[in-house]
């Protein structure tokens, strides 16, 4: 009886041991695209300041007042 208990404790470390492997292959694949992620929101949020600096250089040359 001892030895089933065992012999089932081995195996369900076993199975520990493969889901923590998947978790961590799973990790090391999401690491690329995080990546590139926070460069895709960068380059878009500098894009996106471009365009408003545009906008206000262009209301300004234009003479548009302030206060509406």
């Amino acid at each position: 009886m001892d030895e089933t208990y065992r012999m089932l404790g081995r195996e369900h470390e076993a199975d520990l041991e493969r889901e923590a492997e998947r978790w961590r292959l799973a990790n090391q694949a999401r690491e690329p695209r995080r990546a590139s992620r926070v460069e895709q929101n960068i380059d878009r949020e500098s894009r996106t300041g471009s365009f408003l600096r545009a906008v206000i250089a262009a209301f300004r040359m234009r003479g548009a007042p302030a206060d509406g």
